[in-house]
């Protein structure tokens, strides 16, 4: 037990999320980018762009914290671009990030919960994003703890990846689309209900994909089945992306060039990617045979 004179005192940073709206606030976005992604990132959205996205109506959000200190911190940003997804007023998300000291504290849900409220009240319906399709943390948030769908699959937009999270892989990402209005989206986030993968058993679902423990103790993927007959199908992703990069970077690779087979391939047989599942010390992302309508619960989506 700790005595008077060996306590450690422990400070309480307060989170506040406001809009980005000064030059200092855009040098300090660019900052948080750096240290989420690495420096030579061909991702970062420097000062001059962020000065167009705010002139031209976009979203730029920012999560500040403060603790004893008079000045006040950026740890976690929100940037997106107006679009249009199938002639309904939409955002895409180009930069969304928490910086390494303040993760799992929610700060990237609630940044998105915050871009839900004002984007419905500007009447836009969708926003989309793209997830690197092997990063099982941004999938968990996007589709259990927001209501997402993932809708399709490309490879490798950009090229060899100079992004710290996966360096040296392919830039394969996979859509996400963020219906705001979704009874589904609703119901998770305004009436705190689960989604309805989550009441599914295990035993009605097949697992898709094959994988085993490799030299490097990593866990590699061997095969996986070409014509699933399930409506529920779970393929197995890496639980942490960032340990097996340091782990076994050749095991990533294969992840990478295997899983885009399977991915691809399930979203051209008509499923969705809706959930993900953690089960002994694994992670599986669910896919679902369906369409928008049926997954969203709202007839006027198509």
């Amino acid at each position: 037990m700790p005595t008077r004179g060996n306590r450690t005192k422990t400070t309480l940073m307060t989170i506040a999320t406001r809009p980005l709206q000064t030059v200092e606030d855009f040098r300090a976005a660019v900052a948080l980018q750096q240290t989420v992604v690495g420096e030579r990132a061909s991702t970062i959205w420097q000062v001059p762009h962020l000065l167009h996205v705010q002139r031209s109506g976009g979203l730029l959000l920012g999560a500040f914290g403060s603790s004893a200190q008079p000045s006040e911190s950026l740890h976690g940003i929100l940037i997106d671009l107006i679009a249009k997804v199938d002639d309904y007023p939409a955002h895409r998300t180009v930069a969304w990030g928490v910086s390494q000291s303040q993760r799992n504290r929610g700060i990237g849900t609630r940044l998105r919960v915050i871009e839900r409220r004002t984007l419905q009240q500007r009447g836009i319906d969708i926003t989309c994003w793209d997830v690197d399709p092997l990063n099982s943390s941004e999938i968990h948030i996007a589709l259990n703890k927001l209501g997402g769908i993932l809708t399709g699959y490309s490879q490798n937009d950009l090229g060899s990846n100079l992004d710290a999270r996966a360096p040296g892989l392919a830039t394969d990402s996979i859509h996400c689309e963020w219906w705001l209005d979704a009874p589904r989206v609703a119901s998770v986030l305004d009436q705190g209900h689960a989604l309805p993968h989550q009441q599914i058993g295990l035993h009605e679902m097949t697992v898709l994909t094959k994988t085993t423990v490799l030299p490097s103790g990593a866990r590699g993927i061997v095969e996986w089945e070409q014509s699933p007959a399930s409506d529920h199908v779970l393929a197995e992703i890496p639980e942490n992306l960032a340990d097996l990069q340091v782990r076994d970077h050749d095991a990533a690779i294969q992840w990478r060039l295997r899983s885009r087979g399977f991915m691809e391939r399930l979203f051209q047989l008509g499923y969705l990617g809706v959930g993900l599942i953690h089960e002994g010390g694994r992670s599986f992302l669910l896919f679902k045979k369906g369409t928008r309508r049926t997954e969203l619960g709202a007839a006027d989506k198509r």
